[in-house]
């Protein structure tokens, strides 16, 4: 069993790396998609008004959070080290979505009633932070690809 987790891939990673980045890479994926799912249940909300589409935009938040968190935890110090590129095109990915869904939702906020505005002012400002934490890992990890990755990203 050690003998397989020490044998290398055709591209020179680890074999529990290259499963690492797949694992990253899907929880990546997935904080997408619910951020996705989260803007869909806020304009659903925004039209219909119902405590059940309420109840929608509440359990994607939440769920947004989670995945979230699994993403911050799948740092694998391993995968940091060795493939400063890899997190580099997911921070990217994910600030593309996440400026894609900002955009979206601050072009019609002038346009809603005060309780809207409010509640897609909260959205925005939870998506404003997220992706100043991601600019931020972004330029960690390229001043320390800089420095020759002596540090773990």
């Amino acid at each position: 069993m050690a003998a397989v987790r020490h044998r290398k891939s055709s591209c020179g990673r680890s074999l529990s790396a290259s499963s690492g980045m797949r694992i990253a890479k899907s929880h990546a994926l997935m904080f997408q998609s619910k951020l996705l799912l989260l803007n869909a249940a806020n304009h659903s909300y925004r039209r219909t008004r119902t405590r059940k589409d309420l109840k929608r935009v509440e359990h994607f938040r939440s769920e947004l959070h989670r995945t979230e968190g699994a993403l911050r935890r799948t740092g694998l110090d391993e995968i940091a080290k060795e493939n400063g590129d890899f997190w580099l095109q997911i921070y990217a990915d994910l600030i593309d979505c996440a400026t894609a869904s900002l955009d979206r939702m601050r072009s019609g906020m002038s346009s809603r009633e005060a309780a809207d505005r409010f509640e897609t002012a909260t959205d925005v400002q939870m998506l404003e932070e997220l992706l100043a934490q991601w600019r931020s890992r972004m330029q960690l990890i390229r001043q320390r690809t800089a420095d020759g990755g002596r540090h773990k990203v």
